[in-house]
């Protein structure tokens, strides 16, 4: 739940959900809360064999062990899960891209510094067995003129780009936002191109706190007008993917800030449901887990992004599932400072190298050796 360039991390509450691979509309099981109603096929029927096999995967696993991931070092990369092999000679299963800085894409941007039309990265963490996933922290002009952001407001850092304006046919907002959701497709294409499916979470932790407390507000610009613009916003943004670029391979998967149904695009355009909590303590982790997966108990459940917050310290994994969190998979977030040299690992903000290797010891914990072999099964 990044909000800008200059911003780490917010600290965002605890998560929780569960679920299991079977086809059955059985109730809940008592001990864990894991569904037994997820769906059994992606929403997207023409969903490529690859993204059918991933989501398959997914489901075998869910409620019995969680996959493992880390996000990329600020855009496209793998550096943070390399940490965690150096660490401790293991590869997360998943590694999220994030499509952040578009506008410096060299292909549009001359004086860019990354390009995210080569993609070799992805091309090697799918061959080498693991799941490819790609968020989007989707950065407009702020108000100035001069930056880019996705946080809403009136500074000059800030942006008041509107989702109910760039909903409306023929705005400068609409033309600018059927620009970007094409500029994203035409990266997006060139990994179903090379089979690559993807974990696509775009639009995430919406609500922002507007739910939690009177006077909360959206943390990201598509957030800002509320539920019901979101809502149309996401919709159309599934629509102009998938119908209108045929984009095939993308496993859709949607944030709750918790309490905000009224913010769920609904079930024909959400494959998994996911959580981002950097306050990932073992008790209110299942608590919620529990909750959501009562209001979604057709869909896998997910811990989006985790770590630590900036006064409470994550759980271990072991206890984490000990207390009954099945999350479908969980990703740390990165630590800018310690990938750039600044300080050791031990001190890494998220998760260090004792959190990953507790979490490898508790046998619940998919890497993407195994990964592969069950992908290629």
């Amino acid at each position: 739940m990044k909000k800008s360039l200059l911003m780490l991390v917010m600290a965002s509450l605890c998560a929780g959900a569960m679920a299991c691979a079977s086809d059955s509309a059985e109730p809940q099981t008592e001990a864990t809360g894991v569904s037994t109603q997820v769906a059994a096929t992606l929403v997207n029927p023409n969903a490529t064999p690859e993204a059918v096999k991933v989501y398959d995967v997914l489901r075998q696993l869910y409620g019995r062990k969680a996959v493992s991931g880390t996000v990329a070092h600020v855009n496209w990369n793998t550096r943070e899960a390399q940490n965690v092999h150096e660490w401790t000679g293991r590869w997360p299963a998943i590694n999220v891209f994030d499509y952040m800085q578009m506008w410096a894409s060299k292909e549009v941007n001359p004086d860019g510094w990354l390009d995210y039309r080569n993609i070799d990265d992805a091309i090697d963490w799918w061959a080498n067995g693991g799941i490819v996933g790609c968020m989007w922290h989707w950065n407009v002009r702020a108000n100035n003129g001069s930056d880019w952001t996705c946080t809403p407001g009136t500074e000059p850092g800030q942006t008041t780009f509107s989702p109910l304006k760039a909903l409306e046919s023929g705005t400068a907002e609409h033309t600018q936002l059927l620009k970007d959701i094409d500029q994203v497709a035409g990266y997006l294409q060139l990994l179903q191109r090379q089979g690559i499916p993807v974990l696509w979470r775009p639009l995430h932790e919406a609500a922002g706190n507007a739910t939690e407390f009177e006077g909360g507000k959206a943390w990201f610009w598509w957030g800002a007008d509320g539920a019901e613009a979101y809502v149309r916003l996401w919709r159309l943004l599934y629509d102009r993917l998938v119908s209108h670029h045929k984009l095939n391979n993308l496993i859709w998967v949607w944030n709750s800030q918790m309490n905000d149904p009224d913010w769920y695009p609904g079930d024909s355009y959400v494959d998994i449901v996911g959580r981002d909590n950097y306050y990932a303590l073992q008790y209110p982790l299942a608590k919620e887990f529990r909750q959501l997966t009562a209001e979604y108990p057709t869909k896998l459940i997910t811990l989006a992004e985790c770590g630590n917050g900036d006064e409470v310290r994550m759980s271990k994994w072991s206890a984490i599932w000990r207390e009954g969190s099945r999350w479908s998979w969980f990703m740390t977030w990165y630590d800018y400072d310690y990938n750039e040299g600044r300080k050791d690992a031990a001190d890494h903000q998220f998760a260090n190298p004792e959190w990953w290797q507790d979490a490898w010891a508790s046998g619940v914990v998919v890497d993407r050796d195994e990964m592969k072999q069950l992908l290629n099964k």
